[in-house]
C-alpha cells in the first residue's frame, strides 16, 4: 500500500500516512475551503488501511504500533468533524487489540489546539500524550 502524501497550503494541513510504518501524520493549519474534498480521500486511504490489516492473522498484528501524531496550529470546527472521524477510524484497531498512540501537540497550556484535542480524546475515550512541540 502506498504512503499518502499531501502537501500543505495556507489553509489545509501537511498530511503524511506512511502505512509501511503504520504512520499518519498531520501539521499545520486545517480550514481547507473544500473541506469534503480534502479529508474524503484521505478517510478512504485510512479505511484501504484497515481492511488490510483485517486481512492480517492475528499473530502478523501483534507486534505492529499505530501511530497518530497531530501537531496543527489551528483547526476549525469543519476539520475537527473530520479528525474525529480519522481518529474514531483508527479506534477500531485498539478496540480489536492493537496498540494505537496519539500524540496531539500544542503551543502552550492556553492554547485553544490543546483543548481541542482534549476534547477530541474525551469524546471518543481514545487517550492522547499531550506535549508542547518544545517536547517534539
Amino acid at each position: 500500500m502506498n504512503t499518502l502524501f499531501l502537501e500543505p497550503t495556507e489553509y489545509s494541513p501537511r498530511v503524511k500516512f506512511s502505512t509501511d510504518d503504520h504512520c499518519l501524520e498531520i501539521t499545520g493549519i486545517s480550514r481547507p475551503e473544500d473541506v469534503i474534498g480534502f479529508y474524503e480521500p484521505l478517510l478512504q486511504h485510512i479505511n484501504q488501511y484497515l481492511a488490510m490489516i483485517d486481512s492480517m492473522d492475528t499473530e502478523e498484528r501483534k507486534d505492529i504500533i499505530v501511530t497518530l501524531i497531530f501537531d496543527l496550529e489551528y483547526i476549525n470546527s469543519a476539520s475537527s468533524k473530520y479528525l474525529l472521524q480519522v481518529i474514531s477510524l483508527f479506534k477500531q484497531l485498539k478496540d480489536k487489540g492493537m496498540e494505537v498512540e496519539v500524540y496531539w501537540y500544542f503551543e502552550d497550556p492556553d492554547d485553544q489546539i490543546l483543548e481541542d484535542g482534549e476534547d477530541l480524546s474525551e469524546v471518543l475515550k481514545v487517550p492522547f500524550r499531550f506535549l508542547t512541540r518544545d517536547e517534539k
